[in-house]
């Protein structure tokens, strides 16, 4: 090898060992700042010295794998933030923050209806920015205003979309159940050429102040006729207060996992049915370690639970949840009509849970309505302090269309003013099967109960390392173990 060969070879090895010189012209990731007071988009915005200006510039860029799109902390955008071109797997596109400061806010002041919208990329991060979309001039927005949409539309699957850590707050949407409703996080998918979504994370966000609805989405093809549904959902980690209805609703997915959030005041604003966390038209869902408190019904109308197994589901698990001071009770169960789009809500698990002084206002705790097949309530603490003289229906059945429900090993103690009562029908109650529950404390009706097989369930069994039963000592429950 000649001498000239050799430094040639030698030059070559070292600019593969040379951070960021091979690696990023292979890449092609660029960093891109975004600064509202100091940038200028005639410049080429790769600099924190030479920055862009407004989010019509970062509109109109088609960005490549690995890019970072980073907006100045302390920056406030009136308008809509639609990002442009997918990443991969390896090397996501974000949209983040840089700086120090508040988060970087955009403001879609009721002007657009999605604050921002991911549509139909893939492999894409939108991360630490204040979301909101008030319109200032009207009680409500009636055009379906949101903070974060993900539209899948008529394209097939898009997938790997993570939003994290995002304020989203201050939507003015519609209340009214079936409207054009306001979401602050909001999943679309939309035809005519069947579409979804497949892995998307939801985790670390704060919403307050949204009308109607906190998390959720739409169920196009959540349809049993006509089912394409999306897959792998995780939403976790997730704080929401005041929200005007419902607070998460995992509608036609397959596979979601809703775990330790914290639900604060749900159902604020809305007069119709709405919940704290709930699945519709969805298969293999587990709700878990989760708080939901403080959901209101004070107007005697329907919902107002902390959960909600609804119509079209499917093998459903709600365990390891503290709910508490939740106005409509604790556990609705319900199937839609039952026919070739929408089928029976059937292998139910609620189990593991601490419920605490839910569903004074609305009287019942459990409500099992129209028809479900094989529902089992297990090993779960059911407990009543309070100091009002209520009495609250434990199982309110609002049908006889239930099939293979069996409560199980559960503590059910009501103690102080409160009571809870058994006020239903034989032909109703033949419909539950009771195995090796304890009733302590105020309780009536309980020789209605048919199909008992008495035994006993005690606290002493709980592991106390576990949420919720590590809160036991705190909520001083402990002296039942």
């Amino acid at each position: 090898m000649t001498k000239t060969i050799l430094l040639n070879f030698l030059l070559l090895l070292c600019s593969l060992t040379v951070p960021g010189t091979l690696s990023a012209k292979y890449t092609g990731a660029v960093k891109y700042y975004i600064d509202q007071e100091n940038g200028n988009d005639n410049q080429e915005g790769t600099s924190e010295k030479r920055p862009w200006k407004t989010l019509q510039k970062v509109n109109a860029q088609v960005f490549k794998p690995g890019d970072q799109i980073l907006f100045k902390r302390g920056g406030k955008w009136q308008g809509q933030l639609v990002p442009k071109g997918s990443g991969t797997k390896e090397q996501p596109i974000v949209f983040g923050a840089y700086g120090k400061g508040a988060l970087p806010v955009i403001a879609a002041e009721g002007k657009f209806i999605d604050a921002v919208l991911i549509k139909n990329i893939s492999h894409v991060t939108i991360a630490f920015l204040d979301v909101s979309n008030l319109d200032t001039g009207v009680k409500e927005q009636k055009t379906g205003p949101t903070g974060i949409r993900i539209l899948s539309e008529d394209i097939g699957t898009i997938s790997n979309i993570r939003i994290s850590n995002l304020f989203v707050h201050d939507i003015n949407g519609d209340n009214k159940k079936g409207s054009k409703e306001g979401h602050g996080i909001f999943w679309d998918c939309q035809g005519p050429k069947a579409s979804n979504i497949e892995n998307l994370l939801i985790e670390n966000c704060r919403l307050e102040r949204v009308d109607r609805n906190g998390i959720r989405g739409n169920g196009t093809f959540g349809f049993r006729n006509n089912w394409f549904p999306n897959r792998n959902l995780t939403i976790r980690g997730c704080t929401l207060s005041d929200i005007g209805g419902d607070g998460i609703v995992i509608k036609a997915f397959d596979g979601a996992l809703v775990e330790h959030n914290k639900l604060f005041y749900i159902r604020t604003r809305a007069k119709d049915n709405a919940v704290g966390i709930w699945p519709h038209s969805s298969d293999n869902t587990v709700i878990q370690f989760n708080e939901v408190a403080y959901t209101q019904n004070d107007d005697w109308s329907n919902d107002g639970q902390s959960f909600d197994i609804d119509g079209n589901c499917n093998h459903t698990i709600i365990q390891n949840n503290y709910s508490h001071d939740n106005e409509g009770g604790f556990m609705l169960v319900i199937s839609d009509a039952i026919n070739v789009k929408s089928k029976m809500t059937k292998n139910s698990i609620i189990r593991d849970n601490l419920s605490v002084n839910d569903g004074n206002n609305r009287k019942r705790l459990f409500n099992f309505a129209m028809a479900s097949d094989s529902t089992l309530v297990s090993d779960n603490v059911f407990y009543n302090n309070s100091k009002d003289s209520v009495k609250i229906e434990f199982v309110d059945l609002e049908y006889t269309g239930q099939k293979n429900v069996l409560f199980e090993r559960n503590v059910i103690h009501y103690t102080g003013a409160s009571s809870a009562v058994f006020s239903k029908t034989a032909k109703q109650y033949g419909r539950l099967n009771w195995k090796d529950n304890t009733f302590n404390g105020n309780i009536s009706g309980r020789e209605n109960l048919l199909n008992v097989i008495n035994g006993e369930a005690l606290l002493k069994d709980k592991d106390s390392k576990k949420y919720p039963w590590s809160l036991l000592k705190k909520l001083k429950l402990n002296k039942y173990k």
